[in-house]
């Protein structure tokens, strides 16, 4: 794995923190809006269910005033239009449908508009129907047009007039020509308008699909505007700049509106007016006194309009963390490294500092300075090892090089088979030592021994009667105490260590003197005892048998046939088997203690 700086190392841990800190916040902060938003909708739905029973009564005026078919007109365009400031910023949509005074239903368009041939209010006005000749694709299409050629909220043309040449729209001549079919009460659905400009050039505004007989009409005035339509700012320069839409989503929400509104003209709710929200659907009604029902049904979104509104706050918030992190985690990684440096350098001088203000470095510290300290010991063994290896063979070797020149002389053939002895026993001598080093190295290397399900006690027995003609042969009582148990072991490590702890006894204990091996259960442990009668060993020698070639005085020489590693390789082989070893002075005596796990 590459290896990376200690700052890049805080840097991701501090980055996930900043992002969830950022991420839980602008999440709140969202929710709050769209709280907002909803409060929004419920206000829009109370206002359009009010409108809805204003526009009642004025249509009920209008067709007292006999205008027929033209007041189901003005109705539509006024249903038509009452959705265009409510839930548009929501990408949402609103479809309304009023009962007539025929008791038929006439329904809220998507895109509508009408005009005067001769001049704003100088004729009859026209009504102008687009979307029975218009699919969605053209729908957009059409809108599209209209947000490229308009110069206010909707598109309007105005007759050449000094007096409207101020106004922000087109008054330069311009006029269009508009061919469909008439029905009564002034309404024409449209199959195509050509805009003619001044200079004769024509322009197709909008083609629809709507079949029949058309005819054609010049218009001086028109105004013509869509649900599709973004919000509109005039800049004050003859420029403008458009809101945001999102057409699909909007077409989309308004057909939902539709179908939800068609749906609730069905429903009985009694005489009076009613609001109803539920998902991202608020439907409203007004109901006669026959229980028909005028309905209107609002679809919206907050959740994108919320992240919309707040995508400044969410760059800005987001750009804001960024440079916090970066400095935090500059300030931290310098404040972290510094002290780290400082250990490093202290590291090569082999001690470190452990009273610094950071508690873990201390501890780092202080385990290295442990781990140098046990690697000095370490070191220091090896060296006193070697030392008393070379040592150890040292002296057979100048016994036998000596031995041997004199062999070699001369010399009665008694003398020199006298030599010739010492030399075998010197190299006996040598070879047992040298098969112990090679054991030794053997257990104290990575390899494991395999190990067995044994039981301890005949090994231990068997090992007793071994060494009962020495002891009976050195007048020691050889006595034990003994417990069946299994244990984990290799029963050739066993072996050498229960051998190399009874030779070691009997090396010294005194004539007359008793060795005492026990074996009992402890704390779901297996303990193996060995207690010789003799001279207690000084307690600052303790701590150091176990150590190779160690000797406590002339009474533990070589001269005694042990070659020093006894005790050495004991150690070893018990650290095999995941076990532990300690010798204690009693009265009178000496207690070696084993401990093996089961």
């Amino acid at each position: 794995m590459k290896a990376k700086s200690l700052r890049k190392h805080l840097l991701h841990p501090l980055a996930i923190t900043f992002a969830l800190l950022w991420l839980g916040t602008m999440m709140l902060l969202t929710s709050a809006t769209c709280q907002e938003l909803e409060t929004t909708v419920k206000l829009s739905a109370k206002n359009i269910r009010t409108t809805i029973e204003e526009y009642r009564e004025y249509y009920k005026r209008n067709i007292d005033s006999g205008l027929g078919a033209e007041a189901d007109h003005i109705l539509i365009n006024n249903i038509s239009a009452l959705g265009l400031s409510q839930v548009n910023s929501m990408g949402g949509g609103v479809a309304i449908i009023m009962r007539t005074y025929n008791m038929d239903y006439v329904r809220s368009q998507l895109t509508w508009g009408y005009g005067h041939q001769d001049g704003i209010d100088f004729d009859d006005r026209w009504y102008f129907y687009f979307d029975q000749g218009l699919d969605d694709k053209g729908q957009i299409a059409f809108a599209n047009w209209l947000i490229d050629h308009r110069k206010s909220w909707d598109y309007t043309i105005y007759p050449m007039d000094e007096e409207l040449s101020a106004y922000d729209a087109i008054a330069d001549g311009t006029f269009a020509r508009i061919t469909g079919i008439e029905h009564p009460g002034h309404r024409i659905d449209i199959q195509k308008i050509e805009i003619v400009h001044p200079d004769g050039t024509v322009e197709t505004m909008v083609e629809t699909t709507t079949e029949g007989i058309g005819q054609t009409w010049d218009f001086r005035y028109i105004n013509i505007a869509s649900v599709l339509l973004p919000s509109y700012t005039s800049k004050g320069d003859g420029t403008h700049k458009d809101g945001y839409v999102n057409m699909e989503r909007r077409l989309n929400a308004y057909r939902a509106a539709h179908a939800r509104a068609e749906d609730r003209l069905d429903d009985s709710h009694g005489y009076g007016a009613y609001t109803e929200g539920g998902g991202d659907f608020y439907t409203m009604g007004v109901s006669d006194p026959d229980g028909k029902v005028s309905s209107a049904a609002m679809y919206y979104d907050t959740l994108p309009t919320a992240m919309r509104q707040n995508l400044g706050l969410y760059i800005s918030t987001a750009v804001l963390t960024l440079i916090v992190l970066l400095i935090l985690s500059a300030k931290l990684s310098e404040k972290v490294t510094a002290p780290v440096e400082q250990l490093c350098h202290e590291s090569k001088n082999g001690r470190c500092r452990t009273d610094r203000d950071i508690t873990e470095l201390n501890t780092l510290a202080a385990a290295f300075n442990d781990a140098q300290e046990k690697a000095e010991q370490q070191l220091e063994r090896e060296r006193a090892f070697t030392r008393a290896a070379a040592h150890e063979l040292k002296t057979p070797l100048a016994i036998l090089r000596a031995h041997a020149e004199c062999a070699m002389e001369d010399i009665a053939p008694q003398k020199r088979e006298a030599y010739l002895g010492v030399v075998l026993e010197e190299s006996d001598r040598m070879a047992e030592l040298v098969s112990g080093l090679l054991e030794l190295a053997r257990l104290e290397s990575d390899t494991k021994p395999t190990m067995d399900s044994i039981d301890l006690a005949p090994i231990l027995r068997e090992a007793l009667e071994g060494f009962s003609p020495i002891a009976d042969q050195k007048g020691i009582l050889l006595t034990s105490e003994l417990t069946e148990m299994q244990i984990k072991g290799n029963e050739a490590l066993l072996h050498k260590i229960i051998s190399n702890l009874l030779s070691n006894a009997l090396r010294h204990t005194p004539e007359g003197g008793r060795i005492r091996v026990s074996l009992y259960e402890q704390d779901g442990n297996g303990i193996l005892e060995v207690d010789n009668d003799g001279d207690p060993i000084p307690n600052e020698h303790l701590p150091h048998l176990f150590e190779p070639f160690y000797r406590v005085d002339s009474a533990r020489n070589r001269t005694d046939g042990g070659t020093g590693l006894g005790l050495t390789i004991v150690r070893a082989a018990v650290l095999a088997h995941g076990g532990s070893c300690e010798v204690r002075n009693r009265e009178n005596g000496v207690q070696f203690k084993i401990v093996f796990l089961k």
